[in-house]
């Protein structure tokens, strides 16, 4: 059985963010990743998917150019899926105001299984 999971967070300027860190146990379906730029100029965002078993960090977006007052949103019919201690992890540049949510897709395994 599977269940949803949002988390949003106003983020500190210039400071990598760990917005969320699948539990043990479980996997998690990314499905939605929403950031805005509440400045009043263009500033980047950056977001990272953390993959625990290979212990890097692969880039889903660098310092992309968010316009003052607009937003980024990242859904559909595809997504990511994140082993237990994967990590969703964003950063802002500094001088920024910018908030970001994502939701996931919980469910509970009684084991969990990496995957090379």
């Amino acid at each position: 059985m599977s269940r949803p999971h949002s988390v949003g967070k106003d983020l500190v300027a210039n400071t990598k963010t760990v917005m969320f860190t699948v539990p043990t146990r479980n996997i998690a379906k990314w499905l939605l990743l929403f950031a805005t730029n509440h400045s009043t100029s263009s500033k980047w965002f950056t977001c990272w998917w953390y993959d625990s078993s290979e212990n890097t960090e692969i880039e889903v977006l660098f310092e992309y150019s968010l316009t003052a007052k607009t937003f980024i949103r990242i859904d559909g019919t595809a997504y990511v899926t994140l082993d237990e201690g994967d990590e969703i992890r964003v950063q802002s540049e500094t001088g920024s105001a910018c908030t970001c949510i994502i939701t996931v897709e919980l469910e509970q395994r009684s084991t969990v299984q990496q995957f090379s």
